[in-house]
């Protein structure tokens, strides 16, 4: 929800975050059948996923430039878009489920899960370190759907879990983290919704 919410920032498109329950059968008939959110309506017609929906924004609404202009920057938002899916994602849930979400509900941090994932995550940082040290950002030097897509979950991970020096102690990840979790639009959503 709050990538959806930070491409609505950058680009300044009006939005209300309402907070729906998701197992409802209006809410699974008209906005999203797998019952999960963001769901977003853009005047009637029915958007999830929020990848998706930042390509949908990026796309149509005028604003910043999310999705590069030739299309090599275009391959290159869209390459990092999937390893941020598929090889940053899956082990920083992991990591904020049992160190950040389970203790919430009283569950006991898996040591073993913690570590597995730290190992993945710390080979995938390391290869962010190496691709950062050739420019500012993921996809080049302009800031795109690649960076935003990580803001949410990285700056969780960075505050929220006490494994931060992941991040700090790669020189060109850490300056990286720094500058998009610096970006105005990102600043306001944690100002409204910290908890979100």
């Amino acid at each position: 929800m709050r990538v959806t919410l930070l491409s609505m920032n950058e680009m300044n498109v009006q939005s209300e975050l309402i907070v729906d329950d998701q197992h409802n059968p209006e809410y699974l008939a008209t906005l999203n059948s797998f019952g999960k959110h963001p769901a977003v309506e853009f005047d009637g017609f029915n958007l999830y996923e929020s990848r998706a929906i930042v390509r949908y924004i990026a796309t149509n609404y005028e604003g910043l430039n999310l999705l590069g202009s030739t299309p090599q920057e275009k391959a290159m938002v869209d390459q990092w878009v999937e390893v941020e899916a598929h090889s940053f994602e899956p082990p920083v849930l992991e990591i904020l489920g049992e160190l950040y979400f389970g203790p919430k509900v009283q569950k006991v941090p898996d040591v073993a899960v913690v570590e597995e994932n730290i190992t993945k995550l710390e080979k995938v940082l390391d290869i962010y370190d190496a691709q950062l040290a050739k420019s500012k950002y993921l996809a080049g030097d302009f800031y795109s759907m690649a960076d935003l897509v990580h803001i949410p979950m990285l700056h969780r991970f960075v505050t929220s879990t006490g494994k931060e020096s992941l991040v700090t102690s790669r020189k060109h990840v850490h300056a990286w983290y720094e500058n998009i979790s610096s970006r105005p639009a990102w600043k306001k959503i944690v100002e409204q919704y910290p908890d979100l």
